[in-house]
Protein backbone atom coordinates (compact mmCIF):
# COMPACT_ATOMS: atom_id res chain seq x y z
CA UNK A 1 0.00 0.00 0.00
CA UNK A 2 1.23 3.23 -1.13
CA UNK A 3 0.82 5.87 2.05
CA UNK A 4 1.04 10.15 2.14
CA UNK A 5 3.30 11.28 4.56
CA UNK A 6 1.73 14.11 6.88
CA UNK A 7 4.24 15.94 7.76
CA UNK A 8 3.75 15.39 11.73
CA UNK A 9 6.16 12.23 12.43
CA UNK A 10 4.55 10.80 15.64
CA UNK A 11 1.23 11.22 13.29
CA UNK A 12 2.69 8.92 10.72
CA UNK A 13 4.38 6.55 13.08
CA UNK A 14 0.62 6.10 14.64
CA UNK A 15 -0.81 5.55 11.20
CA UNK A 16 2.10 2.99 10.25
CA UNK A 17 4.14 5.36 7.53
CA UNK A 18 1.25 7.81 6.80
CA UNK A 19 -2.05 7.76 4.97
CA UNK A 20 -3.52 5.58 2.37
CA UNK A 21 -2.80 7.17 -0.75
CA UNK A 22 -6.07 8.58 -2.14
CA UNK A 23 -7.89 8.79 1.30
CA UNK A 24 -10.35 11.46 1.85
CA UNK A 25 -9.39 12.28 6.04
CA UNK A 26 -11.22 14.75 7.76
CA UNK A 27 -9.52 16.64 11.04
CA UNK A 28 -12.13 17.34 13.35
CA UNK A 29 -11.68 19.37 16.83
CA UNK A 30 -12.83 22.35 18.81
CA UNK A 31 -12.36 26.13 18.31
CA UNK A 32 -8.11 26.51 18.86
CA UNK A 33 -7.36 22.64 18.93
CA UNK A 34 -4.96 23.42 16.15
CA UNK A 35 -6.80 21.95 12.92
CA UNK A 36 -5.71 24.11 10.37
CA UNK A 37 -2.34 23.79 11.41
CA UNK A 38 -2.38 20.72 10.56
CA UNK A 39 -4.21 20.50 7.64
CA UNK A 40 -1.48 23.33 6.21
CA UNK A 41 1.33 21.41 7.50
CA UNK A 42 0.04 18.30 5.48
CA UNK A 43 -0.25 20.95 2.21
CA UNK A 44 3.66 21.65 3.00
CA UNK A 45 5.18 18.41 3.44
CA UNK A 46 3.94 17.72 -0.31
CA UNK A 47 4.82 20.70 -1.60
CA UNK A 48 8.24 20.03 0.18
CA UNK A 49 8.83 16.84 -1.74
CA UNK A 50 7.54 18.21 -5.16
CA UNK A 51 4.12 17.80 -5.39
CA UNK A 52 1.13 19.96 -6.54
CA UNK A 53 -1.18 21.16 -3.77
CA UNK A 54 -4.56 22.33 -3.87
CA UNK A 55 -5.86 24.66 -0.87
CA UNK A 56 -9.83 25.48 -1.03
CA UNK A 57 -10.58 28.25 1.58
CA UNK A 58 -13.95 28.95 2.08
CA UNK A 59 -13.39 31.07 5.81
CA UNK A 60 -10.23 33.30 5.37
CA UNK A 61 -8.51 35.07 2.88
CA UNK A 62 -5.24 33.37 1.45
CA UNK A 63 -3.00 35.94 2.03
CA UNK A 64 -4.11 36.36 6.06
CA UNK A 65 -3.30 32.68 6.14
CA UNK A 66 0.04 32.52 4.63
CA UNK A 67 1.08 35.23 6.96
CA UNK A 68 -0.21 33.46 9.74
CA UNK A 69 1.40 30.14 8.41
CA UNK A 70 5.00 32.42 7.93
CA UNK A 71 5.21 32.29 11.93
CA UNK A 72 6.14 28.85 11.74
CA UNK A 73 8.73 29.10 8.99
CA UNK A 74 6.02 27.50 5.92
CA UNK A 75 6.26 30.34 2.77
CA UNK A 76 2.96 28.99 1.01
CA UNK A 77 3.31 32.23 -1.30
CA UNK A 78 6.32 31.09 -2.50
CA UNK A 79 4.93 27.64 -3.40
CA UNK A 80 1.56 29.75 -5.18
CA UNK A 81 3.57 31.78 -6.93
CA UNK A 82 5.81 29.02 -8.45
CA UNK A 83 2.60 27.26 -9.80
CA UNK A 84 2.74 24.48 -7.31
CA UNK A 85 -0.05 25.69 -4.54
CA UNK A 86 -3.09 25.80 -6.67
CA UNK A 87 -6.23 28.15 -4.83
CA UNK A 88 -9.74 28.29 -4.94
CA UNK A 89 -10.59 31.07 -2.92
CA UNK A 90 -13.93 31.17 -2.07
CA UNK A 91 -13.57 33.29 1.03
CA UNK A 92 -12.60 36.55 -0.77
CA UNK A 93 -16.12 35.69 -2.78
CA UNK A 94 -17.96 35.44 0.13
CA UNK A 95 -17.14 39.26 1.08
CA UNK A 96 -17.74 40.09 -2.15
CA UNK A 97 -14.41 40.72 -3.03
CA UNK A 98 -11.92 39.38 -6.39
CA UNK A 99 -9.37 37.01 -5.34
CA UNK A 100 -5.56 38.14 -4.98
CA UNK A 101 -4.32 34.86 -5.89
CA UNK A 102 -2.49 34.19 -9.19
CA UNK A 103 -5.59 31.75 -9.98
CA UNK A 104 -8.44 34.20 -10.96
CA UNK A 105 -10.07 31.63 -13.02
CA UNK A 106 -10.67 29.57 -9.95
CA UNK A 107 -12.34 31.97 -7.86
CA UNK A 108 -16.21 30.88 -7.09
CA UNK A 109 -18.23 33.67 -9.09
CA UNK A 110 -21.66 33.92 -7.63
CA UNK A 111 -22.32 33.77 -3.40
CA UNK A 112 -23.99 30.27 -4.36
CA UNK A 113 -20.72 28.34 -5.18
CA UNK A 114 -22.77 24.10 -4.49
CA UNK A 115 -22.03 24.47 -8.42
CA UNK A 116 -18.94 26.51 -8.87
CA UNK A 117 -16.92 24.68 -6.52
CA UNK A 118 -17.35 21.29 -7.35
CA UNK A 119 -16.24 21.59 -11.11
CA UNK A 120 -13.65 24.13 -10.02
CA UNK A 121 -11.92 21.53 -7.79
CA UNK A 122 -12.18 19.11 -10.77
CA UNK A 123 -10.75 21.39 -13.26
CA UNK A 124 -8.05 22.53 -10.80
CA UNK A 125 -6.97 18.64 -10.06
CA UNK A 126 -7.04 18.19 -13.86
CA UNK A 127 -5.09 21.10 -14.86
CA UNK A 128 -2.43 21.16 -12.28
CA UNK A 129 -2.02 17.32 -11.45
CA UNK A 130 -3.50 17.87 -7.98
CA UNK A 131 -2.11 15.08 -5.45
CA UNK A 132 -2.95 16.69 -2.07
CA UNK A 133 -5.89 18.84 -1.01
CA UNK A 134 -7.41 20.47 2.22
CA UNK A 135 -10.89 22.14 2.65
CA UNK A 136 -11.07 24.47 4.86
CA UNK A 137 -14.02 24.34 6.35
CA UNK A 138 -17.17 22.89 6.20
CA UNK A 139 -18.49 25.27 8.65
CA UNK A 140 -17.77 27.93 6.75
CA UNK A 141 -19.37 26.16 3.24
CA UNK A 142 -22.35 25.47 5.19
CA UNK A 143 -23.04 29.25 5.88
CA UNK A 144 -22.82 29.67 1.83
CA UNK A 145 -25.46 26.64 1.30
CA UNK A 146 -27.95 27.19 3.41
CA UNK A 147 -29.96 24.09 3.76
CA UNK A 148 -28.14 20.82 5.67
CA UNK A 149 -29.77 18.87 2.47
CA UNK A 150 -28.03 21.32 0.34
CA UNK A 151 -24.85 20.77 2.22
CA UNK A 152 -24.72 17.39 2.58
CA UNK A 153 -25.26 16.74 -1.58
CA UNK A 154 -22.53 18.86 -1.67
CA UNK A 155 -20.09 17.24 0.27
CA UNK A 156 -21.60 14.26 -1.38
CA UNK A 157 -20.15 15.54 -5.08
CA UNK A 158 -16.66 17.03 -3.43
CA UNK A 159 -15.67 13.54 -1.96
CA UNK A 160 -16.61 11.78 -4.90
CA UNK A 161 -14.39 13.93 -6.94
CA UNK A 162 -11.46 13.25 -4.89
CA UNK A 163 -11.59 9.75 -4.53
CA UNK A 164 -12.30 10.03 -8.75
CA UNK A 165 -9.27 11.79 -9.36
CA UNK A 166 -6.92 9.71 -6.34
CA UNK A 167 -6.39 12.77 -4.51
CA UNK A 168 -5.08 12.50 -0.93
CA UNK A 169 -7.29 14.75 1.05
CA UNK A 170 -7.73 16.95 4.17
CA UNK A 171 -10.75 18.10 5.10
CA UNK A 172 -11.51 20.85 8.24
CA UNK A 173 -14.65 21.13 10.01
CA UNK A 174 -15.36 21.88 13.86
CA UNK A 175 -17.54 20.89 16.44
CA UNK A 176 -18.18 22.81 19.95
CA UNK A 177 -15.59 21.49 22.55
CA UNK A 178 -16.50 18.60 24.64
CA UNK A 179 -19.27 17.52 22.58
CA UNK A 180 -19.31 13.70 21.67
CA UNK A 181 -20.03 13.88 18.24
CA UNK A 182 -17.60 13.54 15.35
CA UNK A 183 -18.96 16.29 13.13
CA UNK A 184 -21.31 19.27 13.25
CA UNK A 185 -23.15 18.04 10.46
CA UNK A 186 -23.27 14.39 10.98
CA UNK A 187 -22.38 13.63 7.44
CA UNK A 188 -18.79 14.40 7.33
CA UNK A 189 -17.44 11.42 8.90
CA UNK A 190 -19.54 8.98 6.81
CA UNK A 191 -18.09 10.35 3.52
CA UNK A 192 -14.66 10.36 4.90
CA UNK A 193 -12.39 7.52 4.68
CA UNK A 194 -10.45 8.73 7.82
CA UNK A 195 -11.30 10.52 10.99
CA UNK A 196 -8.80 12.65 12.59
CA UNK A 197 -9.69 14.48 16.45
CA UNK A 198 -8.07 17.16 17.87
CA UNK A 199 -9.27 18.22 21.40
CA UNK A 200 -8.15 20.48 24.17
CA UNK A 201 -8.13 19.39 27.45
CA UNK A 202 -7.68 20.64 31.28
CA UNK A 203 -5.33 17.73 32.95
CA UNK A 204 -3.63 18.65 36.05
CA UNK A 205 -4.57 22.48 36.08
CA UNK A 206 -3.09 23.09 32.71
CA UNK A 207 -4.96 23.15 28.91
CA UNK A 208 -3.04 19.86 26.92
CA UNK A 209 -3.40 19.51 23.20
CA UNK A 210 -4.25 16.06 22.20
CA UNK A 211 -4.97 14.03 18.92
CA UNK A 212 -6.49 10.79 18.08
CA UNK A 213 -6.92 9.04 14.88
CA UNK A 214 -10.65 7.61 15.51
CA UNK A 215 -10.99 6.03 12.14
CA UNK A 216 -8.68 5.23 9.07
CA UNK A 217 -10.39 2.61 6.29
CA UNK A 218 -7.02 0.26 4.66
CA UNK A 219 -4.64 0.53 7.63
CA UNK A 220 -4.46 -0.71 11.09
CA UNK A 221 -3.51 2.46 13.71
CA UNK A 222 -3.06 3.14 17.19
CA UNK A 223 -6.46 4.64 18.46
CA UNK A 224 -5.07 6.40 21.37
CA UNK A 225 -5.18 9.83 22.63
CA UNK A 226 -1.30 11.46 21.93
CA UNK A 227 -0.29 14.47 23.10
CA UNK A 228 0.78 17.47 20.75
CA UNK A 229 2.26 20.68 20.75
CA UNK A 230 1.81 23.23 18.30
CA UNK A 231 5.52 24.66 18.12
CA UNK A 232 7.08 26.95 15.84
CA UNK A 233 8.15 24.71 13.29
CA UNK A 234 4.03 22.95 13.45
CA UNK A 235 2.57 20.19 15.07
CA UNK A 236 4.99 17.88 17.27
CA UNK A 237 3.65 14.76 19.04
CA UNK A 238 5.44 14.86 22.48
CA UNK A 239 4.70 10.66 22.95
Amino acid sequence: MERVKTGVEGLDRILGGGVPRGSSVLVTGGTGTGKTTLSMQFLMEGLQNGENCLLVTCEEEPRRLYMEMKQLGWDFEKFEKDGRLIVIDAASTKAGMPTATTYKDLQPRSANIDMDLVVLIGKAIREYNVKRVVLDSVPALALRVGKPEALRELLFRVYSMLERFDCTSFVVTEIPEGEGFLSRYGVEEFLSSGVIKLSLQREGGKWVRKIQVVKMRGTSHDLNEHVFEITKEGIKLKD
